[in-house]
């Protein structure tokens, strides 16, 4: 081989490889490239993935508040109507207790009528009667103070002016002199309040002027 050929084949030989070098060099620079895109798109991906879970979390905060509100407002709803219901139960029971007790005293009436029927009618006066007497009015006072004690208030008749609220007028007699038109001259049956409502009313005979 002649001088000339070797060096026409060396020439060949490095343009080749240099050749080569470009083409692995341009490969490593279009590989990195490719690279450095995907971890950009990976990137951007990630982001928009936080973004989107960070809007997620933000959307549950805010139903788990407005849960919350409407589980306080139900609770403090549930408070107030067991307080009325208390109250409302109290008052039931209060009354129930008052009509209860206004029954009993009520039955009793007839004893007190009794007791002083008895005192009035007592008109010999011996020793026998008088210590008679006087235990029926410590029995009458005994019991007359216990039913005080209960709510039970006698109605002022005599002397008064007639109330159709509080007295029954069983009769009508001329006025006297000195007897004002509409005023109780005479008591018949007592009448009572109990606890401020009226019990019984009393039987009064009532003066009626001309």
């Amino acid at each position: 081989m002649t001088k000339n050929e070797t060096l026409k084949n060396e020439s060949e030989n490095s343009s080749r490889a240099e050749s080569e070098l470009c083409n692995i060099a341009l490969e490593n620079e279009e590989n990195i490239a490719q690279q450095e895109q995907e971890q950009q798109i990976g990137t951007n991906e990630g982001q928009g993935n936080e973004k989107e879970d960070q809007d997620n979390t933000l959307d549950r905060e805010k139903e788990l508040e407005k849960e919350i509100a409407e589980l306080k407002d139900s609770l403090l709803r549930s408070h107030a109507d067991f307080d009325n219901y208390r109250k409302r139960v109290q008052k039931e029971k209060e009354e129930w207790f008052q009509y209860a007790c206004q029954g009993l005293v009520e039955k009793l009436l007839p004893v007190l009528d009794n007791f002083e029927r008895a005192l009035l009618s007592v008109n010999e006066l011996n020793e026998e009667t008088k210590n008679v007497l006087s235990g029926i009015k410590m029995i009458e006072k005994q019991f007359r103070e216990i039913l005080q004690k209960e709510g039970l208030e006698p109605i002022e008749a005599v002397g008064a002016s007639f109330d159709p609220l509080i007295h029954e007028a069983v009769m009508q007699v001329p006025a006297e002199e000195g007897v004002a038109d509409n005023q109780i001259v005479e008591e018949v049956l007592k009448g009572y309040l109990f606890k401020g409502k009226l019990l019984r009313a009393s039987m009064v005979k009532v003066a009626v002027g001309e």
